[in-house]
């Protein structure tokens, strides 16, 4: 969302909600430049280096503003055991959250092999200033080629793709659940199609949370 087009969105709501987002501005500002990171600028669809084809699933890279994300993990507070996965990663601000949040592996999803580079630049400025960091991995990849290992706890998404995959996706977690019983959290800023999970077998919603201008569901699944 260009600059323009969010403060006047920011503005258009109640007052609480509008120094929420400026604030957000702010701290993804400063997040970048303590860092010496890339993680602000959009890119696009028709700028990623996807086919044709998945362009047409695809959302343009917009990343969660860490206030935000920061606020989501404050309110659902998940297990750091296990794996934390984030669907569509981009230029990996999530992953470099999650790391700091004190998750020990972090794996990020993405189709685009320039934003995998900009993602692996950004992991190693980040781990250069914090070389306590645990594991963050970032995977070029379909997400319906990634093989669930069965050990991952949480999956974030913001918006990564269109219904049809997202539906796909969704049936490729319930089946790592009955593969490997355990408990999962599902975090999706901006969720498009939460009638994909209206009365699911396998994921309850446990929160709707609105901070600034973004709208979090979360899923859990208790084995």
């Amino acid at each position: 969302m260009a600059t323009t087009d969010f403060l006047k969105r920011a503005f258009s709501t109640r007052p609480t909600s509008t120094l929420q987002s400026a604030l957000s501005v702010y701290e993804d500002y400063k997040f970048d430049k303590r860092y010496q990171l890339d993680t602000r600028s959009e890119v696009a669809i028709n700028e990623l280096d996807i086919s044709q084809d998945d362009k047409q699933h695809a959302d343009k890279y917009k990343p969660t503003r860490v206030r935000y994300f920061r606020k989501i993990m404050e309110k659902v507070d998940p297990s750091r055991d296990g794996v934390f996965v984030d669907v569509g990663c981009g230029k990996g601000r999530i992953l470099l959250l999650a790391a700091e949040q004190g998750f020990d592996e972090v794996v990020g999803l993405e189709i685009s092999p320039a934003l995998c580079q900009i993602a692996e630049r950004n992991v190693e400025a980040f781990k250069h200033a914090k070389p306590e960091t645990g594991s963050i991995k970032v995977v070029c990849t379909n997400i319906l080629d990634y093989q669930m290992v069965g050990s991952e706890t949480v999956f974030f998404l913001y918006s990564p793709f269109g219904c049809s995959i997202t539906e796909r996706f969704l049936e490729m977690v319930r089946q790592s659940l009955k593969d490997h019983p355990r408990d999962l959290c599902l975090i999706i800023d901006e969720f498009r199609f939460p009638e994909l999970l209206a009365n699911d077998d396998y994921f309850e919603q446990s929160l709707i949370y609105k901070y600034g201008a973004a709208v979090f569901h979360v899923y859990s699944h208790v084995s």
